[in-house]
């Protein structure tokens, strides 16, 4: 094996907005088709996450229906957040490339 390798994607405070957010929605969206190019396992760990928006859900969709197995898209995140139902609602516990783990 090579040697380890973790990138981040930072959703850092914008001007406009007093919660951190992406620069653009398409940014995540690329991020995790890059990443998906060096790696079978994507993690995003939203465990610190206190909000996520359903349209950011819609586009986690799209990269996640386009992973071919065994690559997967994890995502972790806090029991509050509702993930599971919420992602539920947008086909994902029919996608066999996404899981989400809540704690």
């Amino acid at each position: 094996m090579g040697p380890f390798r973790q990138r981040l994607l930072y959703a850092g405070p914008c001007a406009r907005h007093t919660t951190p957010r992406l620069a653009r929605h398409g940014s995540l969206a690329l991020a995790l088709t890059e990443e998906a190019a060096h790696t079978d396992e994507i993690v995003l760990d939203l465990t610190d996450v206190l909000f996520i928006s359903n349209s950011i859900l819609d586009i986690l969709t799209v990269p996640a229906r386009r992973l071919i197995p065994p690559q997967c898209l994890l995502v972790k995140a806090r029991a509050d957040l509702e993930l599971s139902e919420r992602t539920a609602a947008r086909g994902w516990n029919e996608i066999a490339t996404v899981r989400v783990e809540e704690s």
